[in-house]
């Protein structure tokens, strides 16, 4: 008999050894809409207005170079960039109501001084330093194919050389730079 009441403690014991607590699961979707995602902006280091100032016959007739100003894009692609003034010609506030036509071709260019993207410049930009903007007004690639990330940045600055047949005063024109994906 204890034989019996020991196989018997012994299989209940085994059975409900194996036994599991109940359970259930469920399933959720995590559903992300994502778009592409493109910013471009000058940064805290930069002020996003061109100073040049002339001081003699000189300056006018050898240029003069502008500070640095650091741009940032943020892309979650590859880009591109490109600048293009907003207008063929500088606007003109003055005095004068002759001799005030100053083509932005002939007077400014544009040089990218240090490049923080991944990014490559046009083979006329390593070859020259600077680039020419388009007498007909297209935009200039500064730089293709760079990397996305959150922190993209270049610097960039011009080069002004008016020459002498143009009258004093005020000659503004604003540069639009466009972040492009690839």
């Amino acid at each position: 008999m204890k034989r019996i009441t020991l196989s018997a403690i012994l299989a209940i014991s085994f059975l409900t050894s194996f036994a599991q607590n109940a359970g259930s699961s469920g399933a959720q979707t995590a559903d992300l809409n994502l778009s592409n995602a493109l910013e471009i902006s000058f940064t805290d280091n930069s002020s996003s207005t061109i100073n040049v100032q002339f001081n003699s016959l000189s300056d006018m007739i050898n240029g003069v170079e502008t500070s640095t100003h650091e741009i940032r894009v943020r892309s979650n692609k590859k880009f591109k960039v490109t600048v293009k003034p907003s207008s063929n010609n500088f606007s003109y506030s003055g005095s004068s109501l002759i001799g005030t036509l100053l083509k932005v071709s002939t007077v400014m260019k544009i040089q990218v001084v240090n490049n923080n993207t991944g990014g490559n410049q046009p083979l006329s930009a390593l070859l020259t330093g600077w680039q020419n903007f388009s007498v007909l007004g297209l935009p200039v690639t500064l730089l293709n194919n760079c990397n996305p990330g959150n922190n993209q940045t270049f610097t960039v600055k011009y080069k002004a050389t008016p020459g002498v047949n143009c009258v004093a005063g005020n000659y503004t024109t604003d540069m639009v730079y466009t972040a492009t994906q690839q």
